[in-house]
């Protein structure tokens, strides 16, 4: 029997990933050989930059059994995703936020979390989510209305009181944030009339950006909405863009339930998982007072 000496034959087409992804490159390439239906396949992928847009040199080794070696060059391109889902969870941390972390990072998605000063026993899931690439944002302190919504003097202290809590945390003051019951609320009238329009002004002339939602997972409507009524809400919305509202405090179990279905249901419609950053869209409600 003649020895093999044909080397493998590694196919060059190019591969194409989204920034911010965490491809597996060797399911993208395709190899074949004359006597080896399982050649070898050894990546280099330190020079692909996948934080940062533009096309890139992958290194290809493919061994067959024979131990003929193939070399080649692969270009991948990194893109920005046009179709992007922004998770955000309100009202935490909690025992869910955790939960929520586990799912987030078994199905490599990002989100945003707006953190608030209430439960202040889970705030090492606020390290964790940041540590695991999530955006942490503000949402507030007390998440008291009458309080926070008192004046803009009131909103502001109980805004820097949640902003200091993190910043101890995490090292990092942010300048995302959410108002209690989003900008659109109407309780904030009830105890300053026209608070919103005004807080519209500061929020930006103090360097913060809000950020309210274009999609509601509907949660909120009570401590235990069925998770598949969180799914059919959250997974209708049919956006380039897509902001959606949920809740991570101690009563959202089913909220949890309702994750992974909803992350695969967006993925198999071509979306990627995102936090909050500066190139987001900015998402605004109107302002009603």
């Amino acid at each position: 029997m003649s020895k093999d000496t044909k080397k493998p034959v590694i196919h060059t087409d190019t591969i194409s990933v989204y920034v911010g992804s965490k491809p597996n490159y060797k399911s993208y390439i395709e190899v074949t050989d004359n006597l080896d239906s399982k050649p070898t396949i050894k990546v280099d992928s330190s020079k692909v930059k996948t934080k940062k847009a533009g096309t890139y040199k992958l290194l290809v080794t493919a061994t067959d059994r024979s131990g003929n070696k193939a070399k080649a060059k692969i270009n991948v391109t990194v893109e920005e995703p046009s179709k992007v889902v922004y998770m955000t969870f309100d009202d935490g941390p909690s025992e869910n936020t955790d939960k929520i972390l586990k799912i987030l990072k078994k199905y490599d998605a990002k989100a945003t979390f707006f953190v608030t000063g209430n439960n202040q026993k889970y705030n090492k899931s606020i390290k964790k989510a940041a540590d695991q690439g999530n955006t942490i944002a503000l949402h507030t302190y007390t998440h008291d209305y009458a309080n926070v919504y008192s004046s803009t003097t009131a909103y502001f202290e109980d805004l820097q009181k949640v902003s200091d809590m993190v910043k101890q945390i995490t090292g990092k003051a942010p300048k995302y944030i959410r108002f209690p019951g989003g900008s659109s609320n109407t309780i904030s009238a009830q105890y300053s009339h026209g608070i919103m329009t005004t807080l519209d002004s500061l929020v930006h002339e103090k360097g913060y950006e809000y950020f309210d939602w274009n999609c509601s997972s509907g949660d909120a409507a009570s401590n235990t909405v069925p998770a598949q009524d969180i799914v059919r809400n959250a997974t209708s919305c049919d956006y380039e863009q897509i902001m959606i509202l949920f809740h991570d405090s101690s009563p959202k179990t089913t909220t949890v339930e309702a994750l992974p279905e909803i992350i695969k249901s967006y993925k198999d419609r071509g979306y990627v998982f995102k936090g909050i950053s500066d190139d987001t869209p900015i998402f605004h409600h109107g302002i009603n007072n």
